[in-house]
C-alpha cells in the first residue's frame, strides 16, 4: 500500500490541481477542430464534405432522422471516415500529453499518448465491425472515441503523481474489508473490533469506542461482545436500554435492576469478608467526584457509612435490609450509638451539628440507592462471590428514565466487580469483560482508572463507549484523559464539536499528526511590455493532522478509524449494522 511505502496520496484521492485536466480537455478539443482541415486534405476530393454541411443535413432530415442516419453514416463508413475521424483524434491526445508533460515536467505523457491512441484505435476498430449491423453512427465513431480515450488515459497514467512522502508520524492504512477479519476470529476463537481481529494481548489492553448518537458505537460494542460470548468469556455489562442483554441473555445469567422482576437480591453484607471491606463498600457507594471541596465532604460521609456498617456487622444487629432501613429512619442519637467507638463518633459531638447535617446530606443519595435494592426479594446474591465462583454474564440494564435512580448502584456494582477481579490469581487464559456503554451517563466508577493499569494480568478487559468527552470529563475530571490513555484499542466514529473542537478534536488528536514531504509547484505571470511566465517546483516539509476534526464530524454511520494496541498503524474501518434477535425482553416491570 502507498502509506506503507512511505508515500501518502493527496486527501480525497484527487489530483493536486483538477484544473489541469480541464485545460487538457479543452485544448484537445481545440486541437482536433484546428487540425481537421489538414486531415480533410488527405481525403479524396470526391469524398470530402464540410462539417457544417453534415450538421445542416441532420437538421433538414430531423423528421425522418433514423432512416437517414443509417443511409448517411453507412456512406461515411464506405468512404473510410471511421479511419479519418480516428486520425483527427491524434492531435487531441497529443495536446493532452503536452499539457500533462508541462504540468509534471516530464516527457513521458507525450510518448505515452500516441501509444494509447493506437491501442484505443485498435479496440475501437474491433467494436466498429461489431456495431456495423446495429448502428452505423455508433460504428463509425467507435475507433475515434476509443482512440481519444486511450491516448488521454495513457498520458494521464504516464504523468507521475506529485510526490508526497511520509517521513514520520501516524500511518493510516486503508480499509481492506471486515469479512476476512471476522472469519479469522471465528476460526481462531478470537474477537474483532469493527471487523479487525484483536490478538489475545490486545484484548487485555482495553477498548474505547467514541462516537455520537447513531454513529455505530453500540453496534461495534455488541459485535465485540458477541465474539467474546461465543467463546465462553464472562461479561459484566452496564447496559443502557437493555439492548445487549435482550440479544445475548443466557440461562444462568444474573440481572441487577431493582425495577425489574428478574432482579437478583444483592446483599450488601454478603460483600463483607474482612475489615477493610467496610471502607471499600463505602467508597463504592459514595465515589469521589474529582472536586476538591466536595470530595472532602464525601470522605466524611464514607467514614460515617463505614463506621456504621462495621458496628452493625460486628454486633450482628440484623440483615442488610434492616441496616438500610436504620440508616434511612434512625434519629441522630441512634446514629451516634451506631457509630460509637469509631473515628466517625467525632461527628456527633456538641457544636458540630451543622457539619453533621452536611455529612448526612452527602450520605443521603447512597441511602436512597440502597433502599431501592432492599425491596427486592429472593436469595442473597454477592457480586464478589459471583466473580470468584460462577460463570455466565452479569447484566445491569437500565432505561433512560431509570438512569438518575440507578447510576449510583450500577457504578457501585461495577466497581465491586472490577476490584474483586484484581483479587483473583493471575491468569493469561481468563477473560472477564467489563462493558460500560454510555460511560458519560453513569456515575463515577471509583476504581476504573487505577484498575485499568492492573487488570491485564488477571484477565480483565474493559470496553467503554461514550458520546461526549466533555460529559466524561465532568464525571471523572482530569482522570478522564487517563481512562482513554489506558485503552490501547481505539475505535473513533463520527463525533461532534463544541468550543475548542470538542470530541471531534479529541479524536483527531488521538489519531495524531504526521510529517510529510511534498513537491509544490508554483506558477507566476508578469504582464507589461513583455509577458513572461515562470514555474518553479520545490520540496516542502509540513506537519499536518492525519484526520481533521471536520473529517471526523462528517463520517458516515459505522465508518471510523480503528487502532489495535499491538499494531502501529491506524486503519480506516467500516463495519455492518447487525440487528440481533431478541432472546428475552429488555425489561420486565414489577
Amino acid at each position: 500500500m502507498a502509506d506503507e511505502a512511505g508515500l501518502v496520496p493527496p486527501r480525497g484521492g484527487q489530483s493536486d490541481e483538477p484544473i489541469v485536466q480541464l485545460i487538457a480537455f479543452m485544448l484537445a478539443v481545440a486541437a482536433i477542430w484546428a487540425c481537421w482541415p489538414l486531415v480533410r486534405l488527405e481525403i479524396p476530393a470526391g469524398d470530402r464534405f464540410a462539417m457544417i454541411d453534415l450538421v445542416r443535413e441532420h437538421w433538414d432530415h430531423r423528421r425522418l432522422l433514423e432512416p437517414w442516419l443509417d443511409q448517411r453514416w453507412a456512406w461515411l463508413a464506405s468512404k473510410s471516415y471511421h479511419l479519418w475521424f480516428t486520425l483527427a483524434a491524434l492531435p487531441g491526445v497529443t495536446a493532452v500529453g503536452l499539457v500533462q508533460a508541462f504540468d509534471r515536467r516530464t516527457a513521458s505523457p507525450v510518448l505515452a499518448a500516441p501509444a494509447g491512441w493506437l491501442a484505443g484505435a485498435g479496440l475501437g476498430y474491433l467494436l466498429y465491425r461489431s456495431f456495423c449491423a446495429d448502428s452505423w453512427p455508433l460504428a463509425v465513431m467507435m475507433p475515434a472515441t476509443f482512440a481519444f480515450l486511450g491516448g488521454g488515459i495513457a498520458a494521464r497514467l504516464a504523468a507521475p503523481s506529485r510526490k508526497v512522502t511520509l517521513l514520520r508520524g501516524t500511518r493510516l492504512r486503508a480499509f481492506t474489508g471486515g469479512r476476512g477479519g471476522r472469519l479469522q476470529a471465528r476460526l481462531t476463537g478470537g474477537v474483532t473490533l469493527a471487523g479487525l481481529p484483536l490478538s489475545r494481548e490486545d484484548e487485555t489492553m482495553h477498548v474505547a469506542v467514541i462516537g455520537a448518537t447513531g454513529s455505530g458505537k453500540s453496534t461495534a460494542l455488541r459485535a465485540l461482545m458477541a465474539d467474546a460470548l461465543r467463546r465462553g468469556d464472562r461479561q459484566v455489562v452496564a447496559d443502557p436500554e437493555g439492548a445487549a442483554m435482550s440479544a445475548f441473555f443466557a440461562t444462568g445469567d444474573i440481572i441487577l435492576n431493582p425495577f425489574d422482576r428478574r432482579c437478583a437480591r444483592w446483599d450488601l453484607l454478603a460483600e463483607i469478608e474482612r475489615t477493610s471491606d467496610f471502607a471499600f463498600l463505602a467508597q463504592s457507594l459514595l465515589p469521589h467526584l474529582g472536586v476538591g471541596e466536595h470530595d472532602q465532604w464525601i470522605t466524611y460521609a464514607q467514614q460515617l457509612l463505614a463506621a456504621a456498617l462495621e458496628n452493625w456487622v460486628t454486633a450482628r444487629l440484623g440483615s442488610s435490609s434492616e441496616f438500610i432501613s436504620t440508616l434511612a429512619t434512625a434519629t441522630i442519637d441512634e446514629l451516634k450509638a451506631l457509630c460509637a467507638d469509631t473515628p466517625a463518633a467525632r461527628y456527633f459531638e456538641k457544636g458540630g451539628e451543622r457539619m453533621l447535617a452536611s455529612i448526612l446530606g452527602t450520605l443521603a443519595p447512597a441511602i436512597g440507592h440502597l433502599r431501592l435494592i432492599a425491596r427486592v426479594e429472593g436469595e442473597p446474591f454477592s457480586i464478589r462471590q459471583w466473580i470468584r465462583n460462577s460463570s455466565g454474564s452479569l447484566w445491569m440494564p437500565y432505561a433512560a428514565n431509570q438512569t438518575a435512580a440507578l447510576r449510583g448502584l450500577v457504578s457501585c456494582w461495577m466497581n465491586i466487580a472490577i476490584l474483586e477481579t484484581l483479587s483473583l490469581s493471575p491468569s493469561r487464559e481468563r477473560r472477564i469483560w467489563f462493558h460500560v456503554d454510555e460511560l458519560d451517563a453513569l456515575g463515577r466508577i471509583e476504581g476504573l482508572k487505577d484498575a485499568q493499569a492492573r487488570l491485564r494480568k488477571f484477565g480483565g478487559c474493559v470496553a467503554i463507549g461514550f458520546q461526549s468527552f466533555a460529559q466524561v470529563k465532568s464525571v471523572y475530571g482530569e482522570g478522564a484523559h487517563t481512562i482513554i490513555e489506558n485503552c490501547g484499542n481505539l475505535l473513533l466514529l463520527r463525533a461532534g464539536a463544541s468550543d475548542g473542537g470538542g470530541t471531534a478534536k479529541l479524536a483527531s488528536d488521538l489519531i495524531g499528526d504526521r510529517e510529510v514531504e511534498r513537491d509544490d509547484i508554483s506558477r507566476s505571470q508578469t504582464r507589461g511590455r513583455y509577458t513572461s511566465r515562470s514555474t518553479s517546483t520545490q520540496t516542502r516539509r509540513a506537519v499536518e493532522d492525519t484526520a481533521l476534526a471536520s473529517e471526523i464530524m462528517q463520517l458516515a454511520n459505522c465508518d471510523g478509524y480503528c487502532k489495535r494496541a499491538t499494531r502501529p498503524r491506524w486503519t480506516k474501518a467500516r463495519f455492518p449494522y447487525v440487528d440481533y434477535a431478541e432472546r428475552v425482553p429488555p425489561f420486565s416491570s414489577l
